[in-house]
């Protein structure tokens, strides 16, 4: 069974105006979150994860949930 540091969206991610035009990044890295959500659409994560080794699955995992929640407020919302 595989156990992960669950992390929140400050622990996973970073954004700077003045650096890769205000993107929104996963932490310690340029990797754009915009990225791993082109790969998840297409179906690739195998080749985000390969292709951009040092975004943890903690960092995905951590977007995935607040996207999660999001929809479910909005849901609840409607």
């Amino acid at each position: 069974m595989y156990t992960f540091r669950v992390l929140t969206l400050e622990q996973a991610l970073w954004q700077d105006d003045d650096r890769l035009s205000g993107a929104v990044c996963f932490r310690d890295t340029r990797v754009p979150v915009s990225i791993m959500f082109e790969h998840l659409e297409a179906g690739r994560m195998d080749e985000f994860y390969s292709g951009y080794p040092n975004v943890s699955h903690e960092q995905v995992l951590a977007v995935l949930e607040a996207s999660r929640e999001f929809v479910e407020s909005f849901r609840a919302s409607a």
